[in-house]
């Protein structure tokens, strides 16, 4: 039986040692990395290849993470499935990591025999997502917006977004983390959380799932 190269990447020590515990007892898995920051990782895959990376999506603010750190190493190690497991795992974050590049889906409020699972079906080739993952980004996907498109429009136009939170809500849109928009506009991390808040109150939305779903209107405005 081929065994399994995994690396994993989480902050917490505590997580961490959970997974090092419970995949070290798997029989057709070595893990090669163990890594608490995107840098670490990002070097270290250089010398200890894998072939599934088990990534935690939101890591602390000065860490690459989320989408920038998937498209990083789909540029490094194309050929690497890369596996989220995350506590943030609405059907918005879910579709983004996906479209990106991720090859599986995992909450941290999963049992580990389905992280085990879903590395060995990343492995395979295949994308996992659990069955009640699968049908809550369907119906995301499919369900058609709470407005229609004329009253979208007048939703936006009435919400006098300003320049600052309507250029923040365009790059969260494409895929950028609270992060790395803070350093594209060289603003503090909490200006530009403030502003996106302020731009969903605006907006009428309270989630993720609510903005994207006004996608196209926010767009082509």
């Amino acid at each position: 039986m081929k065994r399994l190269r995994v690396a994993l990447l989480d902050d917490h020590a505590v997580v961490r040692h959970g997974l090092v515990s419970r995949l070290g007892s798997e029989s057709d898995i070595d893990l090669v990395g163990v890594y608490a920051t995107s840098r670490d990782m990002l070097a270290g895959l250089q010398r200890e290849p894998a072939d599934v990376l088990l990534l935690d999506f939101a890591l602390s603010p000065n860490e690459l993470d989320g989408v920038s750190l998937i498209r990083a190493l789909r540029a490094k190690i194309p050929d690497c499935g890369i596996l989220i497991l995350s506590i943030h795992h609405d059907p918005s974050t879910v579709s983004l990591a996906l479209r990106v590049g991720a090859r599986g889906f995992v909450g941290k409020d999963a049992d580990m025999a389905e992280v085990v699972r879903a590395i060995r079906s990343v492995a395979a080739g295949a994308i996992y997502l659990n069955a009640d993952m699968s049908y809550r980004v369907a119906e995301a996907t499919t369900a058609p917006a709470k407005h229609g498109d004329d009253n979208d429009t007048d939703l936006l136009r009435g919400a006098a977004l300003s320049a600052r939170e309507r250029e923040v809500i365009r790059c969260y849109l494409d895929g950028m983390t609270i992060t790395e928009i803070a350093q594209k506009f060289n603003r503090s991390l909490k200006t530009i959380s403030s502003q996106k808040a302020a731009a969903f109150r605006k907006l009428g939305v309270t989630s993720n799932n609510d903005l994207f779903r006004i996608k196209h209107t926010i767009e082509s405005s």
